[in-house]
């Protein structure tokens, strides 16, 4: 048989013998299966919350019929309804929470300002958010290197520890060969419980068998592949078992946490934006404002952005629910520049995150499941524009009724429009695969001088020689050691 093949055979039979692996894989199967399971109750939760807002909207509706005239003024009940919009998840939701747990996937959207309703958030624990949730994309972006790490620091350095390696140097063998080996079985041993994890997501949650799975299955393998190669590339140093972890451990951490949360920061820094609150306290005080301008100061803007109701007569000296609702909406008006400028900000927020990708592959498998899972912020951008986009379907539906001083009478819950945001089926995001491809060729042009190093092997010939050469006394042309100069003086010293 081939002597490479027995040593296969040989290595696979060590590794399944050892416990440390097959328990910590078991682990890592328990930690992804929890996570799965845990995203999908969360998914479950949101379509209960989701499903619940109709029901709702029906009993607000007659709530306010019971508490109100049929001929009292449309506006006054305006005031109070609030139409529930949601953002639908999809199959691959469960997957990766991403911006989920921070801006809410449902909404109750009034007849007012948009600003103040669009940019407020519902209350949640701050530490849950600094923590972030245990989803699946965590236990592969974070917890599947560490568990390489475990498997294989020891992978060249352990014959050192055992003493065993002039035993291994001394094989036909090129100890590359013999290093890409025992990464090779340790690799599909990771692939292997990646890719079951993969296919119970696709069962349990029933994610669809697409393009989309194909690619994000070809990422998972390939984001394995990178730390493999650093594994060997770090073993290809030929340092302790204690120095090989330190320095993957420090790998891990420079490109998982520390490198994303500076790049986060030269972003926010490069890319500043005005926040969700200053446009709120800028849009309330534009529009308290108008209280204490006369009437024509708000309606005739109003009227000139909306010509088709000039001609409705609003009393000057009196308070009008038509008034009213132009006030909001100026208030509004007043900071759509900047609202668009927020926007614009976090889209090249969004653009530079995706570049810094191509050189981080953790952020680039992240955002690459966030994407596909639709929590990511060009969905959320997109979720905010729909929603602004369904207050001016509201806007039309509505200001028939109130400039002609229409009655709760003339008001039908069911003629009044619907929104819920699905999203568009998301494509691959090519760029954060082509990032995993590009580091990963990179790591690999490095291949052939740590092939070169290991076959090189110095303490090989150091180790072969010391087992081989005889041991002689040392000649009077060499210098004594140290302890044969400690025996001399010892000598002297019982002589006198």
């Amino acid at each position: 048989m081939n002597p490479f093949l027995v040593r296969a055979r040989l290595e696979l039979q060590q590794l399944l013998r050892a416990r440390v692996p097959l328990v910590v894989a078991s682990l890592l199967l328990v930690a992804g299966v929890a996570a799965i399971v845990d995203g999908a109750a969360r998914v479950a939760a949101e379509r209960e919350v989701i499903a619940a807002l109709e029901p709702a909207l029906r009993d607000e509706e007659r709530y306010l019929r019971k508490t109100h005239a049929p001929n009292d003024d449309l506006g006054l009940v305006l005031y109070y309804l609030a139409m529930p919009v949601a953002h639908e998840p999809n199959a691959w939701t469960a997957l990766s929470t991403g911006l989920r747990d921070v801006h809410p996937y449902s909404r109750h959207l009034r007849f007012i300002g948009l600003v103040p309703q669009l940019y407020q958030t519902d209350i949640a624990n701050p530490l849950k958010q600094l923590a972030g949730s245990f989803d699946y994309g965590f236990v592969l972006v974070f917890l599947v290197p560490l568990f390489i790490i475990g498997v294989s620091y020891d992978v060249r350095s352990r014959d050192d520890d055992l003493g065993t390696e002039p035993l291994v140097c001394s094989q036909p063998t090129r100890l590359s060969r013999l290093l890409a080996l025992r990464l090779g079985l340790r690799a599909a041993l990771v692939s292997a419980v990646a890719l079951a994890l993969f296919a119970f997501a696709v069962a349990w949650l029933g994610v669809p068998l697409d393009a989309r799975a194909g690619a994000f299955a070809l990422a998972s393998l390939v984001y394995i592949a990178l730390w493999f190669l650093v594994v060997f590339l770090v073993a290809a140093l030929w340092r302790s078992s204690a120095w090989n972890a330190v320095a993957l451990v420090g790998a891990w951490i420079a490109w998982c946490v520390l490198l994303p949360a500076l790049v986060n920061l030269a972003i926010l820094t490069a890319a500043p934006a005005r926040g969700g609150v200053e446009l709120t306290l800028a849009q309330r005080q534009e529009q308290n404002a108008g209280w204490d301008r006369p009437k024509r100061a708000v309606l005739d803007p109003f009227f000139a952005r909306r010509p088709e109701w000039a001609s409705t007569p609003v009393p000057q000296d009196r308070f009008s629910w038509p008034w009213y609702y132009a006030m909001h909406e100026m208030g509004d008006l007043h900071v759509a520049r900047e609202v668009e400028a927020y926007h614009a900000a976090l889209a090249r927020r969004e653009q530079w995150t995706a570049r810094a990708a191509l050189a981080l592959p953790p952020l680039a498998l992240q955002l690459l499941l966030d994407r596909m899972a639709g929590t990511d912020m060009a969905t959320e951008l997109a979720f905010r524009d729909s929603i602004a986009a369904y207050h001016e379907q509201l806007k039309q539906y509505f200001y028939p009724l109130i400039f002609n001083y229409k009655g709760l009478a003339a008001f039908d819950i069911d003629a009044v429009p619907r929104h819920r945001f699905h999203g568009a089926a998301q494509p691959v995001q090519l760029s954060a695969l082509a990032g995993l491809l590009g580091v990963l060729a990179l790591l690999g042009a490095l291949l052939p001088l740590a092939v070169r190093r290991i076959d090189r092997a110095p303490r090989r010939e150091e180790a072969t020689s010391s087992s081989t050469k005889p041991l002689r006394p040392p000649s009077d042309q060499e210098p004594p050691s140290d302890r044969y100069v400690l025996l001399t003086r010892d000598e002297k010293t019982r002589e006198t």
